[in-house]
């Protein structure tokens, strides 16, 4: 593993002002409004992102050149940044000015785009300014330690590439420490009710910490042992916090709820939608269930495993590198469950599929009722039921996806909302060709498809 700190960098960045080998070169004057020039700004874009977390490049599939890692640190290196950190040629996840400054030259380059292009590169430019947006809202929340620590040190494992010798385990152990050395003062530290380390995410860090711990467990890793037993004493006075009471958080979630999902409804709109799709979706689920002669074991089995899904969820879209991107956390989980809806072709399988759409409903209810300050979770959890039992093991991992991650909650129920709005079956598969967009970009594209087929209809008659 290729690690190098700020001083070292310096020696390595004259390269970079030349061309890259292997990159396609910049079109002449006359192609900039081409869609080929369009193709080629950008990948250097998605290149670019990469360079700035590499949790992009693995979404995007699509790896940084040496060329693009050292252009892109470069002016980080220049500005003699302390808190970053460079690894493996890229940006760490902790360098939040770093990340900021390379978000805001992928603006700038956008913003650049030839305007004069096809409207299906149009719909491209929109989606990559749209991706540029959400990682500047990811950017703000895992700046909020130690409240996003559970965020960072999974981006740590996720991103993780083993030392190939010695000297690199060195590297990688001071860095590493560094790094957990900055949890534990932001936990030790007084902190704001808005950046605080409440219980639920006190067990999210101590969750992710396990992956953490067992990368540590490698031989040289000595002080990143050190700073994980710190990090693991502080979690314990964490974790034995009381259960906060209601308060309204939607301040803070609103605007991610905007950048990632798209959902501009106040919350006591989208509250009131939720509820009606709750219902609507229990009625379907239980006539579907007694048609299909379910058994209620089967049932519980069967849903456990496709709610709330975890795992790289994507769709491959000829001709659009930003919508055949794995989907980000926050719509991961409505990426399986869509997936799951359009494969239902049959009684037995629709009927799973509409149990899993109430499911994820209801659990969007407990987010936002707790963002919105309406109800604690034991409160919310008795108004809008899950349509089965679920082990304890289960209904813990509900509870904490509610509460740590409401904006994955919410999406997965706004996904729903989207299916709803017709045939849900031909949506789910209809929206595979569309790939990861934001949801009001799916429920716009979608209804745009609907007209278009019933005026054709109505031609055809």
């Amino acid at each position: 593993m290729r690690r190098a700190l700020v001083p070292m960098m310096l020696a390595v960045l004259a390269p970079a002002c030349g061309p890259a080998r292997g990159r396609p070169a910049s079109p002449p004057p006359s192609a900039e409004g081409s869609a080929e020039a369009f193709d080629a700004r950008e990948a250097e874009i998605l290149r670019d992102l990469g360079a700035v977390d590499r949790r992009l490049a693995q979404r995007t599939r699509i790896a940084p050149s040496e060329a693009d890692l050292r252009r892109i640190t470069m002016a980080a290196v220049l500005r003699e940044d302390p808190t970053l950190a460079v690894v493996d040629g890229a940006i760490d996840p902790f360098s939040f000015d770093a990340r900021a400054r390379g978000l805001a030259v992928a603006q700038q380059k956008i913003a650049r785009l030839p305007a004069s292009v096809a409207s299906e590169r149009a719909s491209e430019r929109e989606l990559l300014a749209r991706l540029v947006q959400e990682e500047a809202a990811r950017l703000e929340e895992e700046r909020a330690l130690p409240r996003s620590a559970s965020s960072l040190v999974r981006a740590i494992v996720q991103t993780w590439r083993a030392p190939r010798s010695i000297t690199e385990a060195a590297d990688a152990d001071r860095w590493l420490a560094r790094r957990l050395a900055g949890v534990y003062d932001a936990m030790t530290a007084p902190a704001e009710p808005a950046t605080s380390l409440d219980v639920v995410r006190a067990r999210e860090l101590d969750d992710a910490l396990d992956a953490l711990e067992r990368i540590a467990a490698n031989p040289g890793f000595i002080r990143a042992t050190q700073e994980l037993v710190r990090v693991r004493e502080a979690l314990e006075s964490a974790a034995s916090k009381p259960a906060a009471k209601a308060a309204s958080e939607w301040d803070v979630i609103a605007p991610r709820a905007r950048a990632h999902l798209g959902t501009t409804e106040s919350p006591d709109d989208l509250a009131r939608a939720l509820a009606a799709a709750e219902v609507d979706l229990r009625a379907r689920a239980d006539q579907a269930v007694a048609a299909a002669g379910l058994r209620r074991e089967s049932l519980e089995a069967s849903l456990e495993g496709h709610v709330f899904v975890s795992g790289s969820c994507l769709d491959a879209v000829p001709g659009s590198p930003v919508r055949s991107m794995a989907a980000p956390q926050e719509r991961e989980a409505a990426c399986h469950l869509r997936h799951l809806v359009s494969r239902a072709d049959d009684d037995a399988a629709r009927a799973i599929a509409l149990a899993a759409m109430h499911d994820h409903v209801a659990v969007a209810s407990w987010a936002l009722d707790v963002a919105r300050g309406a109800a604690t979770i034991a409160e919310t959890q008795g108004r809008h039921r899950l349509f089965a039992p679920v082990l304890p093991d289960a209904r813990a991992r509900y509870e904490r996806i509610a509460l740590a991650r409401p904006v994955a909650a919410i999406g997965a129920g706004e996904a729903v909302r989207v299916l709803l709005a017709g045939d849900p079956y031909a949506r789910a598969t209809a929206w595979s060709s569309l790939g990861d967009v934001p949801l009001d970009v799916a429920r716009r594209e979608l209804g745009a498809a609907a007209s278009d087929a019933a005026r054709s209809k109505r031609a055809a008659q």
